[in-house]
């Protein structure tokens, strides 16, 4: 055994010794192969993090598939390069490329079709090991092996030789990468094992520079220059000989470069130093550690996080001088500086991912962009290797240094990097001044002008971001209103961006289909793909569609549209199609991220999970376009991870669908973890989200709450679900009327709103509450008193001007608790009973009244019938009485004021009860019949007007429901039960107070009766909850089973002490009521609840939702009920009638009075229970 094998060996157990236990070893995960098909263009090779050296394989092509030097279905090898670009869509770089012979070669890059005609051989990729920091393999031509790996600075190279007299390592400084051509080369002997030397050259960086010094293991025999740019370094090997070279590299100069070797890599340690790259590598893969059971989505998922990893590249030697934008050499700034700013892909999310898992290096790349801005008087576009490329359009710097801005990160001058984006923005270069010359870029003036300024009015929205962080409120609304020139492209003809001329001409002919490749009015794209290209001003963009719901449907169409490019030189990077969405290209990032900005997340999930589980793969055509120096790979790492950065500069992450069960990152906090719980390929939609173990009811989350870590959970499901209001407001303004435009005033009602605001945390919830507890008092109650001083008060039930008996009467229930120390508001609520009172002498059959004999209203009856001019509507339903005396008797329980009990109230008892006989049917039909022309079935009852037979078996006939739709059974089940205690509780005001024994002993009589009907008839056995309450019967047999959601219902019967909470019947109902065994019970994305005919189907009243809350002894469940309708109000701060299932937006009556009260009194109830704690977990 020589001593080359007996160092090996020592070599490879220190190395295994240093090597992670499996499960840290997360390098094992990563395939670099995974993007080096189709047009991935990634980089293989050795490597450490951002590392300034990438050494890996340079192959023969020079086309566009080979600008990373490496493509899989290509296994020739000109040499070994010390850097590289990955993912790209243009070639450069490959310097200094270095590769071992046997023989006598022709030093060029020859030609596959002729092996003699170049230094290349053929590499066996079937003995080819690549991992990260370690690439190995076999050259057929020579018999050599060849193994490198890398510090940041220094590539380190390990030859296994055969036997030979004529071995040799050629130093190649002419064969650039594909576009890249050398200029001027020097390479010299520096002593017996060094060389020294440079290399300049012009491609897409026009004036590259590169020093280097390389070092070899022994001295070799001979060193011979070849031609301008070749050497020849000699050496005689035995059979299995290793021979090892260091080469290290400096933007800077010779000097620089020995520097660099003597502080990275003195020694000779291969395999150490193998490991210290794995290692580092590892190190920076387990900001990330996921749980999952796919090894597949494992593998890709860190491979494309080690994607993520190759660039930005620092780009100066260890002392921290760099060669500059300007050309000169720059001493240390006092930070690291980077290059390969591939900005108009990376802004999008692989910069925004480095925010959060490189928040220590943020700091150097803002400062070495500042530098650059202040080198070449703009911040950087795509900067290599000290050069301004200025590829691709728009401004994207400014989206990444606003962005560090945004979020808060330190280490740099905030105002010195504001007025760096300022300086850029207002530059006028590449088409920005004619931008602001007419607003907008004209098309007959610029090429790709309708993406150029797309870009621009991105860079500006997020300038304005900046701007607004830094409270530069002028800027910000400069930079605001100029984000918005892209709307001049929109064309509401056609629903696409559009070229536009400088005489506001459209582009004509128009195909949004079209595209010719970096010459028509896109970039990379066509319109269906830059129609979208707004993230910062979605609002805006909607707004251009005239509406969500056109704005939406243009979107579906965006994916199921043929997939077809038109035109005979199309854009190749229009890739990674569904429809015409292209994944494989930037600008579509941030689309499907676009549903959960306008309501629809669940579209988002599953075009995420699509694209998540199609678009990416574990093979090496895995990558559905360029991996764009790790934007593709990002894009996978922030989405799998289930957030993504969609607004430029915005500092937070909106939600898709996470991919794996969990993800630990390690942030400056701890650790911030995201889990999924109950996920799979099914459960793909979020159903809700946890922080902190507290409810989030936002779709997004910000960067400074991932950054102090904690926990994010999603409960995940197989079925669409909105768990947050898309209309949130930006600010939650106060919506109440002005204070002179209020109806009514009461102290006591604004000190309780200012006290429970007090307890209350969550902003959102106080706004809620402050709006609606006082929206009767501010909108409906008109207060007057009569000729004897009595008060009399008229209330609306909202936006109808009629007085509901049942409305009014829930309507100021709350506020009876306040009476006690405001005798203004215990005047009017005793106004309201009087009006009430009165009002049911007028016509005990009436539901609603006018204020006063005006004669308006709905209900003009049926032929031959006059009705009185103070009905507004006659329609018969139980709850007309109950609600008064509901009310009357509260009121007199909480103050013990017995003067709204005259003989008015005497009067309209005895029209109640005589009532409430009457339709007891035991006497025939009766009189009442209601008829009405409508197109609406339960708005006008069957049989000319008196509805379905009942049988007399001591029920109390209800000829409508309290949503105001007729009964279908007369008997209403919930409205009897209401009737039994308010006709106790009249027993008791009409005995104590009035000493009316006889109809007190009436009253109590009718409400014993009905008390043990109920008990007979309205109990049925259900097949899945047992003993259950109809909602209706007709003493035939004949059952209701539903629940309507206006009150009374069933599931409110708790709530109005007409049942006890703790009845088995009761709680049996309740579980019937709320679950699809109800027929109007309603599940939907926006939401769940119970409705009912009178609106139709699938609407949800919200009065359902309190109801649950209200009767619920469970904390979870009214926490999920307050969720419920906090994130359903349509961003406008109050209860509706009712919202669609699908989308709360879509909602009845903007003002419900009743509602907006209920929601007050349920959050005052809480509050007054000691729920505030509960009330304050929901974020």
């Amino acid at each position: 055994m020589n001593l080359s094998r007996i160092f090996l060996i020592a070599a490879l157990g220190l190395a295994s010794c240093a090597q992670p236990a499996a499960d840290d070893n997360l390098t094992r995960y990563v395939d670099p192969r995974i993007g080096t098909g189709g047009h991935g263009h990634v980089f293989v090779g050795a490597n450490v993090p951002f590392g300034l050296v990438q050494l890996g394989p340079t192959s023969i092509p020079q086309a566009w598939d080979w600008t990373s030097g490496y493509h899989e279905s290509d296994s020739t090898v000109i040499g070994f390069s010390h850097t590289h670009l990955s993912g790209t869509g243009i070639g450069d770089l490959f310097d200094v490329t270095v590769m071992p012979v046997v023989g006598e070669v022709t030093c060029a890059r020859g030609t596959e079709e002729d092996p003699a005609s170049g230094l290349w051989s053929y590499a066996d990729r079937t003995k080819e090991v690549v991992r990260p920091g370690y690439y190995s393999v076999p050259l057929v031509r020579y018999g050599i092996t060849a193994e490198m790996t890398a510090t940041s600075r220094v590539g380190f190279h390990r030859y296994t030789f055969p036997a030979a007299d004529d071995a040799a390592v050629i130093f190649d400084l002419e064969n650039g990468g594909c576009w890249d051509k050398a200029t001027e080369t020097h390479i010299e002997q520096s002593g017996d094992s060094r060389l020294v030397g440079w290399r300049y050259s012009s491609g897409w960086a026009k004036d590259q520079r590169v020093w280097f010094v390389a070092e070899f293991s022994r001295p070799f025999t001979s060193f011979e220059q070849v031609s301008e740019h070749y050497a020849r370094v000699n050496f005689a090997t035995t059979e299995g000989e290793q021979l090892m070279l260091k080469v290290a590299l400096s933007p800077v100069s010779i000097e620089g470069a020995e520097a660099n070797l003597a502080a990275e890599l003195p020694g000779w340690d291969f395999d150490a130093t193998a490991a210290a790259a794995d290692a580092a590598w590892n190190a920076q893969l387990a900001k990330v550690k996921i749980t999952t059971q796919d090894e597949v989505a494992k593998r890709i998922f860190y491979t494309g996080l080690y994607h993520t990893m190759v660039a930005p590249s620092e780009f100066c030697d260890v002392n921290g001088d760099y060669r500059g934008a300007d050309g000169a050499v720059h001493r240390n700034p006092g930070h690291t500086t980077y290059t390969t700013f591939s900005l108009w892909d990376t802004y999008r999310a692989a910069m925004p991912l480095m925010t959060i898992l490189h928040p220590d290096r943020m700091p150097d790349i803002v400062n070495t962009m500042l530098a650059i801005a202040d080198e070449q008087g703009r911040l950087p576009v795509w900067h290599l290797w000290g050069n301004e490329t200025d590829c691709m359009v728009g401004n994207p710097g400014i989206p990444v240094v606003a962005d560090a801005i945004v979020k808060g990160i330190g280490g740099f001058d905030r105002e010195r990097a504001f007025e760096a984006i300022r300086r850029t923005a207002m530059n006028p270069d590449r088409g920005n001044g004619l931008r602001m010359k007419y607003g907008y870029i004209p098309c007959d003036l610029f090429n790709e002008a309708v993406a150029y300024d797309m870009e621009y009015a991105l860079a500006d929205g997020a300038a304005a971001r900046a701007a607004e962080a830094l409270g530069r409120g002028e800027d910000a609304r400069y930079f605001t209103e100029r984000s918005h020139s892209y709307r001049n492209y929109f064309d509401p003809s056609t629903g696409f961006m559009r070229g536009r001329d400088s005489r506001r001409g459209w582009r004509t002919p128009f195909n949004p289909f079209a595209s010719t490749h970096r010459a028509d009015d896109y970039c990379e794209g066509n319109a269906w793909q830059y129609t979208w290209l707004a993230p910062h001003d979605v609002a805006g963009l909607e707004a251009c569609f005239d509406s969500r719901a056109r704005m939406l449907c243009k979107l579906d169409s965006l994916f199921t549209v043929s997939s077809a490019v038109d035109g005979t030189e199309t854009s190749p990077d229009i890739s990674g199609l569904i429809g015409q969405y292209a994944h494989g290209n930037e600008p579509s990032h941030h689309i499907l991220y676009l549903y959960t900005m306008l309501g629809q997340p669940w579209k988002t999930a599953e075009k995420v999970r699509e694209v998540l589980t199609t678009l990416y793969h574990d093979r090496p055509d895995g990558l559905s376009g360029n991996e764009d120096v790790g934007q593709m790979s990002a894009w996978y790492v922030l989405s799998s991870l289930g957030m993504y950065e969609v607004e430029p500069a915005g500092g937070r992450y909106w939600f898709g669908s996470p991919l794996f069960d969990r993800a630990e990152i390690a942030v400056p906090g701890g650790t911030f973890t995201i889990v999924a719980e109950n996920n799979s390929s099914e459960n793909k939609y979020i159903r809700r989200v946890w922080l902190n173990g507290r409810p989030y009811t936002k779709p997004w989350i910000g960067h400074e709450e991932v950054m102090a870590g904690g926990e994010l959970r999603f409960e995940m499901d197989d079925e669409p679900h909105v768990w947050y209001c898309p209309e949130e407001p930006e600010q939650y303004a106060d919506q109440r009327p002005a204070a002179e435009e209020r109806l009514f005033r009461s102290e006591a009602v604004e000190q309780e709103i200012a006290r429970v605001c007090g307890l209350l945390t969550n902003e959102r919830l106080r706004w809620m509450f402050a709006n609606c507890f006082p929206n009767t008092l501010d909108t409906t109650v008109h207060y007057r008193e009569d000729e004897e001083g009595n008060p009399d008060t008229y209330v609306y039930t909202g936006d109808i001007p009629a007085m509901w008996l049942r409305d009014s009467g829930a309507q100021v229930w709350p506020y009876v608790q306040l009476c006690g120390n405001d005798p203004a508001l215990r005047k009017m609520i005793a106004g309201v009973i009087r009006r009430q009172f009165r009002l049911i002498n007028i016509d005990p059959y009436a539901n609603a009244f006018n204020d006063g004999p005006t004669g308006a209203g709905e209900d003009v009856g049926y032929p031959g019938h006059v009705q009185d001019p103070w009905v507004f509507e006659r329609k018969w339903e139980i709850d007309s009485h109950c609600y008064p005396i509901r009310l009357a008797h509260h009121y007199w329980k909480t103050t013990g004021d017995e003067s709204v009990f005259d003989a008015e109230w005497v009067e309209a008892m005895r029209n109640i009860l005589a009532t409430l006989r009457d339709q007891q049917m035991k006497e025939g039909p009766g009189d009442y019949t209601f008829l009405r022309v409508t197109d609406r079935q339960l708005d006008t009852r069957c049989h000319v007007g008196r509805g379905n037979p009942v049988k007399p078996v001591g029920l109390i006939s209800s000829a409508f429901r309290p949503s105001d739709d007729a009964t279908t059974f007369g008997f209403l089940v919930p409205s009897n039960f209401m009737a039994v205690s308010s006709l106790r509780k009249a027993a008791e005001i009409l005995s104590t107070v009035n000493g009316e024994q006889e109809l007190a002993a009436g009253c109590t009589a009718l409400a014993d009766e009905v008390a043990a009907a109920l008990q007979q008839y309205a109990v049925v056995e259900h097949p899945v909850y047992g003993k259950i309450y109809a909602f209706e019967v007709d003493g035939f047999g004949s059952v209701q089973l539903m629940d309507d959601a206006n009150v009374p219902s069933l599931l409110a019967m708790p709530y109005l002490g007409d049942v006890e909470r703790t009845d088995p019947v009761y709680e049996n109902t309740r579980r019937f009521v709320w679950s699809t065994d109800n027929p109007y019970f309603w599940r939907g994305p926006a939401g769940e609840g119970i409705g009912g005919p009178h609106i139709g189907v699938e609407m949800i009243w919200p009065m359902s939702i309190m109801m649950r809350a209200f009767t619920s002894t469970d904390d979870a469940e009214i926490r999920d009920c307050i969720i419920a309708l906090m994130t359903t109000d349509a961003g406008t701060g109050f209860m509706h009638e009712s919202f669609s299932r699908h989308d709360a937006a879509d909602f009845t009556r903007a003002w419900f009075a009743w509602q907006n009260t209920l929601f007050g009194e349920l959050i005052l109830k809480l509050v007054n229970d000691g729920k505030v704690d509960l009330l304050n977990s929901i974020d």
